[in-house]
Parts: structure tokens; C-alpha cells; sequence
């Protein structure tokens, strides 16, 4: 009879905190662009109207006063979203999953006597590239953001939007930024676990595993069919149309437990 290993966990806590590092860096950045919209730009939205109905051309007009205000909080962003702050951020968190998932399996080889996470030459590659897939997706945070505003501020004056109107969809495009921060964390989480957690169940004998849900609401359909079924890690499921292991599909929170024989 096989027998029955500690259970895989999903590393909550780890992914939460990303997040919370993430969230912390919109913030700051919701409240430089706030500052400086109601300092620089609102007033220069009120002489949009004024100024444009005046056929005669003028130097420095609202739009060239607003675009370099934009151009001002890219610049002060970049001591929010520092090189050394993201990268901190980044290597925080995928040193926090292989210490979560480490120990883990560690509990479950210990069920054949053997310390799978002895011995990794693949760990150090695998986690270097990891930091620089997640510093690329903080990055991008603040990039698609100073996109948005752009093309908000803009266009919202070009139409004629109030400095309220203008402010509130700022704050609105604050919260996506928010949601995408929720993404990227639970998402990493998931697939660096998922792809840690195959790799060292190989390097302990272990061909097999079954996929396992987080056992909530949450859980999609397709994946509520996989669960409880046992799968080969040579062939994993095909959920869409690609083969995933356990928490390898887009914001999964589903893992991989040990089968042994």
C-alpha cells in the first residue's frame, strides 16, 4: 500500500507579502501622481478650455504644461521603483517559495529517508531566472501605468472631462494596478511552487503525483475535475491547450502531491 506523504502546501503567506511589496510601490505612486495632478495639471485643465477657444497660438499652452507634469512624476517615480527596491522585492519572494517548499518536501522525503534538497545544481539558474521574470513584472506595473495616466489625462482633456472626472479615473486605473499585483503574486507563487515541487519530487524517485485543489470557491471547473486524479510527470494534464503541472496555469493554486510505490 503506497504510503501517504505530509501534504504539499500552497505558500499563502509568502505570496501575500509579494503582493503587499507590490501594493506598497503603487501607493506611493497613486500618491506622487495625485500631488502632482492637483498641483500642476488640474489648474492647466481649467485653461484647456479658455485657452483652445483661442485661435491665437501660444507657447507653452495647458497641454505642453500637462505633458511635461506627466513627464515629472515618470522622473520621481523612478525613486519609488528603484533597480535595488524591485530586485529586493523580487529575490524576497522567490527565496521565500523555495524555503516554504524546501522544507516541505523535505517533510515528505523524509518518508523514504532521503533529503531530495541536498544536492540542487539546478536551483541557482532556476532561481536567477525566476528574480528577473518577476522584476520584469514589477517593472511593468509601473510602465503600463505611466501608459494609462498618459492616454487618461489626454484624451480626458481633449473631451472636455472635468479635473474630477480626470482624478477619479486616475484613482480608478490605481485599483487595475492593484488587481494585477494580486495576479502576479498568487500566479508566480503558484508556478515557481508547482515547477519547485516537480523537480524535487523527481529527485526523490517520485514519477507520479496527484493534483490537488485548494478546495474552495475559487476553484476553477477545469480544475476541479483534475482533483484527486493521479497523473505521470513525464505526461502531465492538458488543461486548455497546454500540458501544466499543479499551479503551473494562469493564477492556480492547486499542488502536486507525492505518490510513492
Amino acid at each position: 500500500m503506497p504510503k501517504i506523504a505530509p501534504p504539499t502546501r500552497f505558500p499563502d503567506a509568502v505570496a501575500l507579502l509579494y503582493y503587499r511589496s507590490m501594493k506598497r510601490l503603487i501607493l506611493a505612486l497613486k500618491k506622487l501622481s495625485l500631488e502632482v495632478f492637483d498641483e500642476q495639471i488640474k489648474p492647466e485643465v481649467k485653461n484647456y478650455k479658455k485657452r483652445y477657444d483661442d485661435s491665437t497660438f501660444i507657447e507653452d499652452g495647458p497641454l505642453d504644461i500637462i505633458q511635461r507634469a506627466i513627464d515629472i512624476i515618470k522622473g520621481l517615480s523612478l525613486g519609488i521603483f528603484t533597480s535595488s527596491e524591485v530586485q529586493s522585492i523580487a529575490n524576497t519572494f522567490v527565496n521565500g517559495v523555495n524555503v516554504f517548499n524546501k522544507n516541505n518536501i523535505q517533510k515528505q522525503g523524509a518518508i523514504k529517508g532521503i533529503d531530495p534538497t541536498a544536492y540542487e545544481p539546478w536551483l541557482q539558474e532556476y532561481m536567477r531566472s525566476s528574480v528577473s521574470e518577476n522584476v520584469s513584472y514589477i517593472s511593468k506595473l509601473r510602465d503600463d501605468y505611466f501608459t494609462d495616466i498618459e492616454t487618461i489625462v489626454m484624451q480626458g482633456v481633449k473631451r472636455g472631462h472635468s479635473p474630477k472626472q480626470i482624478r477619479d479615473e486616475l484613482i480608478e486605473r490605481v485599483g487595475l494596478s492593484l488587481k494585477r499585483a494580486e495576479f502576479i503574486a498568487i500566479d508566480q507563487a503558484g508556478t515557481i511552487l508547482g515547477q519547485m515541487t516537480a523537480k524535487r519530487h523527481q529527485q526523490m524517485g517520485v514519477s507520479k503525483f496527484t493534483w490537488v485543489t485548494s478546495k474552495d470557491e475559487r476553484v476553477r471547473k477545469t480544475h476541479q475535475e483534475l482533483d484527486n486524479q493521479v497523473f505521470s510527470y513525464s505526461d502531465p494534464p492538458t488543461v486548455g491547450k497546454r500540458k501544466v503541472l499543479p499551479g503551473e496555469d494562469y493564477r492556480c493554486r492547486c499542488v502536486s502531491r507525492p505518490v510513492f510505490d
